[in-house]
């Protein structure tokens, strides 16, 4: 009898061990796959320590995304896995000089295509709450690359609304007087059929001819306009944006058609993404070639010339490691600008329009 009751015991002993042992693992399995996943939320809900609003994007990915407001100006954060970049940026976003103007800060973070989200972005992302504005967390509800984040992130609630939209990729920081730059060079340009959008590119301004000039204007002339829609930072023009995503959606599908550009370098990057099958990382050619096609300039600052130096950008590129970019690369080109004159929004009329290769176009 004592033997079999201590076998009893035993047998016990073992089973309590082995449900120890099984929960740990469980345990620990769960807190790994939330270190690598972090499952897609439903729409509008904070989470405890949330700074910020987090939503599953409440659309089908690859459909151009409205807003259920309308503010005066709209900053578009698109990011996927560089949490710190992120949060360089949004730091400089957090310095924003709006003049009394509305704002509201929406951060897209990409999937991969197994639907899994960065962790450490997520979390980055949450942790900011703007002083400017409110700020929300998209999460998408699918993989939707590079081409996704930058045309479906933002649709104009009409062709005609005043709103002003900045689309920012991660690896750019900005400075204060963006803002006030961005608004007078659209309140002064929309008007011209031409106009497709300003960009902040500020340290390297180069032609697109395979030359690789750098874009230069006389110290007396504050901006410029130029072929090549400028990506570092870009603000479109609302009813030009409207139009592009309408026919990028129409001709996306086309297998027989390329968005291909004579005399502009670009066309050759792309046709060699085309050979290695990863054209679907260069959306910037299908924006290009649409403001080719409809003879669009967008504008340009002139600042460090003005200025006689190398502290005068409107934003900087960091050049993180990243889509195609193997190594960090130097981000000491330029200064942001932190001085404001109001000379610096005395804007020509006439003002020079430069062909690829950076020479001013007499006619076109």
């Amino acid at each position: 009898m004592v033997w079999l009751k201590q076998k009893f015991v035993i047998g016990v002993l073992i089973f309590v061990v082995s449900l120890c042992f099984l929960a740990y693992v469980y345990q620990w399995t769960g807190d790994q796959s939330e270190k690598t996943q972090v499952q897609l939320e439903s729409t509008g809900k904070h989470r405890n320590g949330d700074k910020s609003e987090t939503t599953r994007a409440d659309y089908v990915t690859g459909k151009p995304y409205v807003y259920d407001d309308e503010v005066d100006f709209r900053v578009i954060v698109i990011t996927y896995n560089r949490d710190q970049s992120l949060m360089k940026l949004l730091r400089t976003i957090d310095e924003l000089e709006l003049d009394g103007d509305t704002a509201a800060l929406e951060i897209w973070i990409d999937v991969n295509k197994e639907g899994a989200v960065h962790n450490e972005t997520v979390q980055a992302a949450r942790s900011f709450a703007w002083k400017k504005g409110p700020t929300r967390v998209h999460i998408q509800s699918s993989h939707a690359g590079i081409y996704g984040q930058w045309i479906d992130t933002w649709r104009p609630r009409n062709p005609n609304s005043k709103e002003l939209a900045l689309i920012l990729e991660d690896d750019i920081s900005i400075s204060k007087y963006a803002y006030r730059w961005i608004k007078a060079v659209h309140k002064f340009y929309n008007s011209n059929p031409d106009f497709a959008g300003s960009t902040l590119t500020s340290d390297e301004q180069k032609s697109h001819d395979g030359s690789y000039k750098v874009l230069s204007r006389p110290e007396n002339e504050t901006v410029f306009m130029y072929k090549c829609v400028g990506t570092w930072g870009f603000s479109p023009r609302t009813s030009m944006w409207a139009d592009f995503q309408d026919w990028y959606h129409e001709h996306i599908g086309k297998k027989d058609f390329h968005p291909y550009i004579p005399n502009m370098i670009g066309t050759q990057w792309y046709k060699n993404f085309e050979a290695t099958g990863q054209a679907d990382t260069m959306w910037e050619q299908w924006v290009i070639y649409y403001t080719y096609k409809e003879k669009l300039f967008t504008v340009y600052n002139n600042l460090k010339t003005v200025n006689h130096d190398t502290k005068s950008c409107l934003c900087i590129n960091r050049r993180e490691v990243g889509l195609h970019v193997g190594s960090k690369g130097r981000e000491d080109f330029c200064s942001l600008l932190d001085r404001w004159e109001d000379k610096y929004v005395s804007f020509p009329k006439q003002v020079a329009k430069l062909d690829w290769n950076g020479n001013a176009i007499e006619k076109y």
